[in-house]
């Protein structure tokens, strides 16, 4: 591999997996203690047992410091690994053990001790199929600014200055003191991997590193780099809240690329030190991917794009990993030349790009009132996502499912796979005189099932900071400093909810179908559609192709389709956007139409519906055309997509994208992908990422798996190895791909 040399690759990508033994893509957090010299700290087994040991002494002091005296203890005691094949450290802890001995038990006393009421009703939603509801530590970001110009030492003395001028409670010397303990663990723990490096021959560069970082901000593009991957690997892996963007990457770190250039290193050398820092994440193997993002404009409106965005993209290209996942800022100031490197890059293989639309991103936060130098500065994190500096944006994650309410309407209130009572009638489906009638009631049910979730969510938002308290992310927001409060309960500047919503095109193309042949064309009955259903299709496979074939379908840029589409968005937004959550975190609910792995998990738990669909079989994703529907190609998917007002709610509508070949090759066929993703921009989209295959290839790649090891797949807002996901996701891209001809 360019830039690594193959010993080191080999070594690299065995940190932290042995990629010898079989890939589980949810088994991803497994200690690979091989390459440990247990001189180096405690087996990881060991480690947890000592958490427990420890906490049971301790179990009458306040959860931040129980959480901080554990984060002290992992770092003082796991196994750590200097090699002179690398330039940044190995880290056995890889398997959170805080969460499952702290985090984890005291979630289920929150839900099953202290509100079991909440904890019933949330896992009877989620076992209906209705919403899924869990406490998110998954889309923190923490304001790398500082930490970048300030350093771990940095944060903990002006945290200790303002902790003598704020200290006024019990309550605010325990947040501090959290801090406190936290960050002069990690500070020594530094220490402790500095003292390795300079044992291991070949690692003098590292020790040297180290040594600055442990009571300095960093000073070189290399320090700036380990101070990055330390902190991800800190927060993420022992302190358990997951760290969803590396950073803006070329904005922050080109003065340090820029400094080192004009000091005399090597280009060559920072695209070594850039790609192995790139290979660390590609080799801890998280399923999801790393978010990294480029770009964004300047105060004067000028791009943030600069040579260190080519260089990023360039090293990216030449390594061949699918994670870290990139997502760039797209405006009219974005040099066209760095998206067509971009574009280019995807239409051979290296797919792992999601492009956002940073004007849309600015005026969807500005017409919710965030200020324009907050909108302009806004982090992308997590596959889509995005939110200003020092924020939470979501305190559960919530992903509802938009078919539940249609079973309901069409069952007097009855799920309609179990039969089993929701809680709200609905009228018969004989009683219905009009499609009006019907869609009402759809809005009815889902308004209910919008309220359930608020509830559950609202029951226990306030016990977030008590089950996964974060001195380490809080120390980096001057908001949570000033108000001497957890990051979790208030003490971000914006403490937001969000309930995703899920299989948009789904329910759209069922509400069309049944407004057509049900209440336009008489060709059945609405009683006689709901028994069909019931019965999964059996005996009226004619209608259900009927059905499914109808070229009314969401994504074609048909009116009817579309039309619910954009209504059912504006009205969730009506219903959600903008109320207040709870008094303690004083933020407000947003919407958004990310369904991650959910087209899978709640297909099982979703009846067959109008549109054609066999109960199962897997539901639409994100903002995009069921799988195999969208018949009219990419112009038309993007026509359908962008009628939907992406101002009235300031989180993710990403629209994935398929084209073939055949149809990006050439300079015409780039020019082609630069016309669809500015036409897409231009209209008010709001992310876009884009697959190339054909249907050939792909069955060729499932019949014979062995020849396509290196075949990349856009899942949802990652990529995976086309291997590496199961038979009935790679049938759904077969038929997709089957539609583009």
């Amino acid at each position: 591999m360019e830039y690594i040399k193959n010993e080191d690759y080999e070594y690299i990508t065995n940190k932290y997996h042995d990629t010898a033994k079989p890939f589980n893509s949810f088994e991803i957090f497994i200690r690979h203690d091989e390459i440990f010299s247990p001189e180096t700290g405690m087996d990881g087994d060991a480690i947890k047992q000592g958490i427990l040991d420890q906490d049971n002494l301790i179990k009458d002091l306040p959860h931040p410091i129980r959480k901080a005296k554990a984060l002290e203890y992992v770092l003082k005691n796991t196994r750590i690994s200097c090699d002179r094949r690398d330039i940044f450290p190995a880290i056995n802890s890889v398997d959170r053990p805080i969460n499952t001995t702290l985090i984890r038990p005291w979630k289920n006393e929150v839900f099953y001790n202290i509100i079991p009421e909440t904890g019933k009703r949330r896992d009877q939603l989620e076992k209906d199929g209705i919403v899924i509801i869990a406490p998110d530590y998954d889309h923190s970001v923490p304001y790398w600014d500082r930490v970048f110009a300030l350093g771990f030492y940095g944060l903990l003395k002006e945290s200790e200055a303002i902790r003598h001028l704020k200290v006024r409670t019990d309550e605010q010397e325990t947040f501090f003191e959290a801090i406190k303990i936290t960050y002069e663990a990690v500070i020594d723990f530094i220490g402790r991997l500095e003292g390795q490096a300079r044992a291991t021959e070949g690692s003098e560069r590292l020790a040297a590193a180290l040594k600055n970082i442990q009571y300095n901000p960093p000073a070189t593009f290399y320090e700036v780099l380990l101070l990055d991957y330390l902190y991800f690997m800190i927060s993420e892996h022992v302190d358990y809240m997951q760290v969803r963007s590396i950073c803006n990457f070329d904005r922050l770190l080109y003065p340090f690329y820029k400094n080192d250039l004009d000091n005399g290193t090597s280009e060559e050398q920072l695209r070594s030190e850039l790609a192995y820092f790139l290979l660390q994440f590609a080799a801890i193997g998280n399923y999801w991917g790393q978010p990294v993002y480029l770009g964004g404009d300047k105060a004067d409106g000028s791009t943030q794009i600069n040579e260190l965005s080519y260089v990023f993209l360039d090293v990216y290209d030449k390594m061949g990993i699918y994670s870290p996942k990139i997502q760039i800022k797209v405006s009219k100031s974005t040099p066209k030349d760095l998206i067509l490197k971009a574009l280019d890059m995807i239409r051979r293989g290296r797919n792992s790009i999601v492009f956002i639309n940073d004007e849309i991103i600015r005026a969807s936060m500005e017409k919710a009132g965030i200020s324009s130098e907050e909108a302009r500065l806004a982090d992308i994190k997590g596959c889509y996502e995005y939110s200003p500096f020092c924020s939470i944006e979501t305190g559960a994650a919530m992903y509802l499912n938009l078919l539940k309410p249609l079973e309901y309407a069409m069952h007097e209130g009855k799920d309609g796979i179990t039969g089993c009572f929701c809680g709200n009638s609905s009228p018969s489906a004989e009683e219905y005189k009009s499609f009006d009638e019907f869609y009402a009631e759809y809005k009815r049910q889902l308004s209910l099932i919008i309220e359930q979730t608020m509830e559950v969510v609202h029951s226990f938002e306030g016990y977030l900071s008590y089950i996964n308290p974060q001195p380490l992310l809080s120390a980096t927001f001057p908001s949570c400093l000033e108000k001497a409060d957890d990051a979790l309960r208030g003490g971000s500047v914006y403490n937001d909810d969000r309930i995703m919503f899920g299989f948009l095109a789904d329910s759209s193309d069922s509400l069309t179908n049944i407004k057509k042949y049900v209440f336009d064309k008489k060709t059945l009955t609405l009683a006689q559609l709901r028994d069909i259903l019931d019965k999964d299709f059996e005996g009226h496979e004619h209608l259900r192709l009927k059905l499914l074939l109808d070229k009314d379908k969401y994504g074609n840029n048909r009116e009817l389709p579309d039309f619910f589409a954009k209504d059912i968005v504006d009205y969730i937004c009506s219903e959600v956007c903008g109320r207040p959550n709870m008094p303690e975190r004083s933020g407000t609910w947003n919407v958004g139409f990310h369904v991650a792995r959910h087209s899978y998990k709640q297909a099982p738990k979703t009846a067959s519906s109008p549109n054609g669909r066999l109960r199962g079989v897997e539901l639409s994703k994100n903002i995009s055309a069921s799988m195999g529907m969208n018949r009219e190609g990419a112009t038309a998917a993007i026509l359908s997509a962008t009628k939907i007002d992406k101002t009235k709610f300031t989180s993710d509508a990403s629209l994935d994208l398929a084209l073939l070949p055949s149809a990006v090759k050439g300079e015409d066929g780039l020019e082609a992908m630069y016309g669809l993703l500015t036409t897409f921009v231009k209209r008010g989209g709001h992310a876009v990422h884009i697959n190339v295959f054909d249907a050939e290839t792909l069955r060729e790649a499932q019949k014979h798996p062995e020849k396509y090891g290196d075949l990349q797949i856009r899942v949802c807002g990652w990529n995976v190895l086309w291997n590496n996901i199961t038979k009935e996701e790679q049938d759904g891209f077969i038929r997709q791909a089957e539609a583009l001809v």
